[in-house]
């Protein structure tokens, strides 16, 4: 050991030419580049994996492709003597010493010995890595600094603020991961060909025409990446929050508007229950009254017509026994009391009492009663319809929304399909395909009820539509485009709902229908006026604007009546 720290053989070379420039440290596993100059294996392969061209750090000649770079065997050897002879470092397995064979050490590799992130052996220390000449135990790694510190270098990182964000782990500890399974050095290169991690020596062979960055270039890349994609998720989050305040505010409404409605029912139902109670007690205690004073009066009237018939059977036995008695002398005494008068008979008047006589006037009583019954039977089976709070309207067309060839009356209340185009002026608002029309009167808030006379007519439709619906085109009518309405081809009722179309039964021809608009519930509802029965309603919809009434007939003899609704 003595001789080999005294070598004479390696005074020939100074440090610094057995110095790689990128590393500042004695030759490790030394390669030639082909412009003549080395460096260590894993520096020059570091260095070109995070440079955009392949070029040499000293001189700068570019290379079309990095070169393929093999260890320069006695190169490495003479430096790890140098090494071995100058700090007492051991010798690397593998490399052919002075005689031409193989120096086996079961020490760890001299790169071991340099580079603070290659693992050691178990309970073998890591070097400082700012150590010059003899390294001393690393007691520290940094991994924002990707080195090791023995207790003295590592004291600015304790001391500094500059620093205060340096993570510090034990030196082994800091290596679990990081290191190249296959060459044992940190992993310092991002190839995105493979889109893994890579140490320098990785690129001069399998990575060497792959696209490699360093890992603090790659990690800024994605750190852009990853704050565009947090941003995107905080703009999502903003909107999801939005949305859901949103939700809870209408839920809040709707909450609220359906506690106070039922209260209001409720509190209804309950004054009706006890009016009809009232009602009840009052009616029923009347007709009761009435009844007893009858009965009173005709039981008085049956005792006195009993008492009397007693009266007239005991006389007309008391004759029958006169009448057949054999004693002419107890005949003639008794005569006198047997024909002795009797009570006065009931007078006219009295006669006239005796016939009992009840009568309740209760004719307007039942109509009323059955007009409630019925009410209440509506609301029992949904089909209730009160114009009066419907909001009923005066409802005139608009010919500026006509199809040409449509004929209004003067008062633009009816509209037929005419033989021959009419002279109306164009129109972006005029429908030019479908053969319908639009009512002057917009509404976007409240409840409102209109009705349309459509007689014998056979191809009609009525309905609502918004503002900026389509009107020029062929197109499909149905909620989706703006459009609320049914179509009556003759033979058949439809509501035109997204295809296919919904058939709508009816009980009886329809000669008048009416049409029921609320924009806050979101509902359209048809009506037939004759019966008060519902046909069709269109409900959650949302209108965020203006609705019109919509006309539309191909018949050319039966025109469409808007009627005033009183």
């Amino acid at each position: 050991m003595a001789e080999a720290l005294t070598d004479p053989s390696l005074d020939i070379f100074s440090e610094q030419e057995l110095t790689c420039s990128i590393c500042l440290d004695v030759f490790t596993d030394p390669v030639s580049t082909p412009c003549g100059h080395n460096f260590c294996q894993a520096c020059i392969g570091g260095y070109w994996a995070s440079s955009r061209v392949c070029s040499c750090p000293l001189c700068k000649r570019q290379f079309d492709e990095r070169p393929l770079l093999n260890i320069n065997r006695v190169f490495a050897l003479i430096a790890d003597k140098y090494k071995h002879s100058r700090y007492g470092t051991p010798l690397q397995k593998g490399l052919p010493t002075a005689a031409g064979g193989h120096e086996e050490q079961a020490g760890t590799c001299a790169y071991a010995a340099t580079n603070p992130f290659a693992p050691p052996d178990p309970g073998a220390l890591v070097n400082c890595d700012i150590c010059t000449g003899v390294k001393r135990a690393a007691v520290s790694s940094c991994l924002v600094c990707t080195a090791a510190y023995c207790d003295e270098h590592v004291q600015p990182h304790l001391t500094s603020a500059f620093y205060a964000s340096h993570s510090l782990l034990d030196p082994q500890e800091a290596l679990r991961g990081r290191t190249c399974v296959e060459h044992k050095h940190l992993l310092e290169v991002y190839c995105r060909t493979c889109q893994s991690c890579v140490c320098g020596i990785c690129v001069l062979g399998e990575h060497r025409t792959h696209q490699t960055v360093s890992v603090q270039t790659e990690r800024l890349h994605k750190q852009k990446l990853l704050s565009r994609s947090e941003l995107e998720i905080v703009n999502r989050i903003e909107g999801k929050n939005l949305r859901l305040m949103g939700l809870k505010q209408q839920l809040h409404v709707v909450t609220n508007y359906a506690n106070g409605e039922q209260a209001e029912v409720e509190q209804l139902l309950s004054e009706l229950s006890e009016s009809m109670e009232s009602i009840r007690a009052l009616l029923l205690g009347r007709m009761q009254t009435k009844r007893d004073a009858v009965v009173t009066h005709g039981e008085g009237l049956v005792s006195r017509l009993e008492a009397e018939l007693g009266q007239l059977v005991e006389r007309r036995a008391l004759m029958d026994t006169q009448a057949t008695s054999q004693d002419h002398i107890r005949f003639l005494q008794n005569f006198d009391q047997t024909m002795a008068p009797l009570a006065a008979a009931s007078d006219p008047q009295a006669e006239a009492e005796s016939k009992l006589s009840l009568h309740f006037n209760l004719t307007d009583i039942k109509s009323a009663l059955t007009d409630v019954r019925e009410r209440m039977d509506e609301i029992r089976t949904g089909n209730t319809r009160s114009r009066g709070s419907l909001g009923s309207k005066d409802v005139t067309l608009n010919p500026v929304t006509a199809y040409p060839f449509l004929v209004l009356s003067e008062d633009r209340k009816q509209v037929k399909r005419g033989e021959k185009l009419q002279f109306y002026r164009n129109s972006q608002q005029r429908f030019d395909i479908w053969s319908c029309i639009l009512a002057k009167e917009g509404y976007d808030t409240g409840r409102h009820y209109w009705e349309v006379s459509v007689g014998d007519g056979k191809d009609w439709k009525l309905g609502v539509v918004s503002e900026s619906a389509q009107r020029k085109g062929l197109f499909d009518m149905s909620p989706s485009s703006g459009y609320y309405a049914l179509w009556w081809s003759g033979s058949q009722l439809r509501a035109l709902t997204t295809p296919p179309l919904t058939k709508v039964k009816i009980s009886s021809k329809l000669r008048k229908v009416g049409v029921f608009l609320s924009l806050e519930e979101g509902q359209v509802s048809f009506y037939n006026t004759k019966t008060g029965s519902e046909l069709y309603t269109f409900r959650g919809s949302e209108f965020t604007e203006r609705m019109y009434p919509l006309l539309g007939t191909g018949d050319k003899d039966v025109p469409l009546v808007l009627l005033t609704v009183q």
